[in-house]
């Protein structure tokens, strides 16, 4: 994990990663030795934190200024290397009319209830 000494006297990533500390689906504590900085850029990182116990992440950016860190999440089934394969690309015509047509026949649903 990347680590960075600012001269406002923060550490990065790991400052952050104190904002998160549960799982906010299961409660479950936080390892930050499983972070991982998926980008960062200046005094702005964007995490990938799996949670040990429901196998869920969140994605999180965090950054910093004068006024201290702050940062901003989203829940996820991602794993960190499919989060960057989904930032390389615009998304197609052909893929919003595939989601659409999942959601209206429910076979997007029927996994996510069995």
């Amino acid at each position: 994990m990347v680590e960075h000494d600012h001269s406002n006297g923060i550490q990065f990533p790991y400052e952050g990663l104190k904002l998160m500390a549960h799982c906010p689906l299961c409660q479950a504590r936080y390892q930050p030795n499983l972070a991982k900085v998926i980008a960062e850029r200046e005094d702005a990182y964007l995490l990938h934190v799996p949670c040990p116990k429901c196998r869920t992440a969140v994605v999180a950016l965090v950054s910093a200024n004068v006024f201290g860190v702050s940062s901003v999440g989203i829940l996820t089934d991602l794993a960190h290397e499919e989060i960057l394969a989904a930032a390389h690309g615009p998304v197609a015509a052909d893929d919003v009319l595939e989601l659409y047509q999942a959601l209206r026949d429910g076979s997007l649903v029927k996994p996510l209830t069995t």
